[in-house]
């Protein structure tokens, strides 16, 4: 991993105090992730747990249909999964790279014993397990109450957040995916947004530049997640 990628880059890591960052240390494994990558799977229970620095990460619940609608995403303000450091051995969803880059690993036996302790990284799991729960509820509302201009600005503003840059790796595919709808109408709206001069995109590459513009057409589904996160934790 380039130097410049580091623990602290990680705002979970960067809240512990640092007896207990010392602690988990010589744990964390500097990886690469891929776009595509698949973490978890349904019903299945995962080895490590993932701290992302530049990549995001999505959960998405596949139906028996075979649709996918993408129910949270997490990047460099948190963890996957903190669902299975507190107890739960599998889960009913998938976890799949959205944003190539990179994530610190750690074995989640090892992460579940210090969480155990009674420390300050059981606290800050537990708030942050409660962000989350916020995030997938607003997804939830927003996908059934708003438009698809509106979905698709607050996917570009939460991943975003979670970036170290303003280019995001990102396909309108695998944006449509994500959001449960067709491609075409994910172009339609990135169009749309870029004649407005708010994004703009190539290849792969979505490039924010005025997200103040972007946070200005979204609805309230993007500030009710921000202020929770900044609330319980600090940061958004």
């Amino acid at each position: 991993m380039p130097q410049e990628h580091y623990l602290k880059q990680n705002h979970l890591l960067a809240t512990l105090p640092p007896a207990e960052l010392k602690i988990l240390k010589p744990h964390l494994e500097p990886v690469l992730l891929n776009v595509g990558e698949v973490l978890a799977e349904p019903g299945k229970r995962p080895s490590h747990s993932y701290f992302p620095v530049d990549s995001v990460v999505s959960l998405y619940y596949r139906m028996e249909n075979g649709e996918a609608v993408e129910i949270a995403m997490i990047g460099n303000e948190g963890m996957f999964s903190v669902a299975q450091v507190m107890g739960g051995e599998s889960l009913p969803y998938s976890a799949v790279v959205e944003t190539a880059g990179h994530a610190f690993r750690i074995d989640r036996g090892l992460l579940k014993k210090e969480f155990n302790h009674e420390g300050f990284l059981r606290k800050t799991l537990l708030l942050y397990s409660q962000a989350v729960l916020t995030q997938m509820a607003q997804v939830a509302v927003c996908g059934k109450h708003h438009t698809l201009n509106q979905q698709l600005c607050l996917h570009l503003l939460l991943v975003n957040d979670k970036s170290l840059s303003d280019t995001l790796l990102l396909t309108h595919e695998a944006i449509a995916h994500m959001l449960g709808v067709r491609r075409e109408g994910v172009t339609n709206a990135s169009v749309k947004l870029r004649e407005e001069g708010l994004i703009d995109y190539k290849r792969g590459h979505i490039r924010v530049i005025d997200r103040a513009g972007l946070e200005a057409q979204c609805c309230e589904c993007y500030e009710v997640v921000r202020k929770e996160f900044k609330r319980l934790l600090g940061y958004c």
